[in-house]
């Protein structure tokens, strides 16, 4: 064989086996791109953000950062806005932050965007928090916030633990309020009773006593007195809109009224709001009894109004027949007006 042909023979084998690394490292360099995407995408994609967002928003929120913790959240929510934890995240925070006025509107968004078991997990959730903050306020004895987590359990609950109630008020009466907004629970004082609580605040005018002729207005501005009654039996409920023990009266006055028809009314005497407050206390809680309004808390004959709410029931003729500082009881309003109704002289 031709030593010439020989070499030529290697020396192409030779090339043939030069190109084989070549191709490994052009591979290799591909699978390195490859999984670069790979990682890129899995790092962008929407479950891993979503995961980033949940995670920082619990991060923040255990810190105390609820300003960083709630748009964590919210970005939470664009990515997924169907997603439960976000919401109950964004209710911790607003907890946090004792935020409790945005709480009822971020429990109308979860209705609106959770499905039905989620957002019945994320009702029970606020529930069993709220509960627990009015337990840890009562525990602190910080009426103030007790009061404001109240308002806003009673008013998403719709069967509220009268327990969970009452651990803001051990008489079960309600809040004693003073034309201040100062408010303290019934109990608070140590060893108080209720009788101690009347000679305190006052029962309003006494019963046996003809009651003054006092004024009050109406949503349009225009007075009348007590005395426009004369000849039925009259219920007079003083409130405010910020009371909630004033509120659990609503239904059992209602009752009342419908019962007595023509032989009584019942009337609510709202203090020192005024008509647009009342009107939207009335819209909001559907309340169909008459709402009078009075500048202040005091009121002609001496009375001067110190807590509430605050009940006084005036027999036909004008004398007064009873009276119930705090949160008046179906059976005490029916019996005590059924009397007044049926008084002769």
């Amino acid at each position: 064989m031709d030593s010439n042909n020989i070499g030529e023979q290697t020396a192409g084998k030779a090339a043939k086996k030069s190109k084989a690394p070549l191709i490994i490292a052009i591979l290799a360099g591909c699978l390195v791109v490859i999984t670069a995407i790979v990682a890129v995408l899995v790092l962008n994609s929407p479950s891993r953000r979503l995961e980033n967002a949940l995670g920082s928003g619990r991060d923040n929120a255990a810190n105390g950062y609820y300003d960083r913790a709630e748009r964590a959240y919210e970005n939470a929510l664009e990515i997924d806005p169907e997603n439960l934890e976000a919401y109950k995240g964004l209710f911790d925070v607003l907890m946090g932050r004792e935020d409790f006025d945005d709480i009822e509107d971020l429990y109308d968004d979860a209705s609106d965007a959770l499905s039905k078991s989620d957002f019945k997990d994320f009702e029970k959730y606020l529930i069993k928090e709220l509960e627990s903050a009015i337990k840890k306020a009562v525990k602190n004895e910080d009426w103030e916030l007790g009061m404001d987590i109240l308002d806003v359990y009673v008013d998403l609950c719709d069967d509220p633990d009268m327990d969970i109630i009452n651990e803001l008020d051990p008489l079960s009466h309600p809040v004693w309020a003073d034309p201040s907004g100062s408010v303290s629970p019934a109990g608070s004082d140590n060893g108080t009773t209720r009788e101690q609580l009347g000679d305190k605040y006052g029962y309003g005018y006494d019963v046996g006593e003809m009651i003054p002729d006092f004024t009050f207005y109406d949503e349009d501005g225009n007075y009348h007195s007590i005395s426009e009654f004369q000849g039925k039996a009259v219920y007079v409920n003083f409130f405010t809109t910020w009371c909630t023990y004033c509120f659990y009266e609503l239904p059992d006055m209602q009752d009342v009224a419908d019962e007595f028809g023509g032989d009584a009314v019942v009337i609510m005497i709202d203090l020192d709001e005024g008509p647009e407050l009342g009107l939207q206390y009335a819209e909001d809680y559907d309340v169909d009894l008459p709402i009078y309004y009075i500048d202040g808390w005091d009121l002609e004959g001496g009375l001067s109004i110190e807590a509430v709410p605050l009940s006084i029931v005036i027999d036909r003729y004008g004398m007064v027949y009873g009276n119930h500082l705090g949160m008046a009881e179906y059976d005490w309003m029916h019996d005590t007006v059924e009397n007044a109704v049926n008084t002769a002289y």
